[in-house]
């Protein structure tokens, strides 16, 4: 059974780390390093300008509802820096979470911008400013989210940089994949993925028994 150009999912974006693979190893690594350090960054500062916020919206409410608003912004705090912490150090239970949390923060800066467009229609030029900047976060954000799918970004997150160096080698119906229950990186031909096909490393299926169904059910 082939399934196509399909992956178990993963389709990989090329970001700027895309171009990067051929020429001048040192060079691509120390960018792929830049690249995660600013996602990094990125995380803990937005982690803590959303505990903030949600801190200074907790204690102008009263009575108990401070007290568990307040709770929940630790709380939250606590979360959003364990994230950080593993993602920073390239810990693997982090990097899916990192994702998630990347995603939360785009959500909740959307909102504040929403919030802070409206009280600058009406008036509030601070409010305005705000938005427009939030807008500029929010974009940076949005580009730089495809990077978390980025075979050769998770090759090096994972500790596998010598894949990186291997991809540049692949065959013309070869393509890098990720394991997706190890993230390992797969030179893979996609036009010749089965369902009985398992990854080398954790011995699990390159392709889930869903994707196995339902191409098994269209060709019937």
């Amino acid at each position: 059974m082939r399934f196509g150009g399909l992956l178990y999912g993963y389709r990989f974006r090329q970001t700027e780390l895309g171009g990067l693979i051929r020429t001048h190893m040192d060079g691509d690594l120390a960018t792929i390093q830049r690249v995660h350090r600013s996602m990094s960054s990125t995380l803990l500062w937005l982690t803590l300008l959303f505990f903030f916020l949600l801190l200074s919206f907790s204690l102008n409410l009263e009575g108990v509802l401070s007290q568990v608003g307040t709770l929940i912004s630790v709380l939250t705090l606590a979360a959003g820096m364990t994230i950080y912490y593993g993602f920073s150090r390239r810990k693997m239970w982090a990097y899916r979470l990192a994702l998630v949390h990347w995603l939360f923060l785009i959500l909740i800066c959307s909102l504040i911008t929403i919030i802070d467009l409206i009280s600058g229609i009406q008036g509030n030029i601070m409010s305005a400013i705000m938005a427009v900047m939030l807008i500029f976060i929010i974009i940076g954000m949005v580009k730089r989210f495809t990077t978390f799918s980025n075979p050769l970004f998770m090759a090096w997150y994972i500790g596998q940089s010598t894949n990186i160096l291997a991809s540049s080698k692949l065959q013309s119906n070869e393509m890098m994949g990720a394991c997706p229950h190890c993230l390992s990186i797969l030179a893979v031909k996609p036009l010749e993925l089965s369902g009985e096909d398992l990854c080398p490393n954790c011995g699990e299926k390159l392709v889930s028994d869903e994707v196995v169904s339902k191409f098994s059910g269209e060709e019937e």
